[in-house]
């Protein structure tokens, strides 16, 4: 499976996770273009452990 991570200033972490990597780029594209960037930022962890950053997940899109 795929996931959306994020870790807050806080060190909390939220997890969105889902078979389809399309679906997850989008919700982070979505998710950081809402908050602007601020206070974390959500990349995309391949089922694989790899990690996308928030540029690579905006240039996927």
């Amino acid at each position: 499976m795929n996931k959306v991570l994020r870790i807050n200033l806080h060190g909390e972490l939220q997890v969105l996770i889902d078979a389809d990597l399309a679906v997850c780029i989008r919700e982070a594209n979505r998710l950081n273009a809402e908050r602007g960037y601020t206070n974390g930022v959500h990349v995309v962890e391949l089922r694989d452990g790899q990690r996308m950053t928030a540029a690579d997940c905006k240039a996927a899109a």
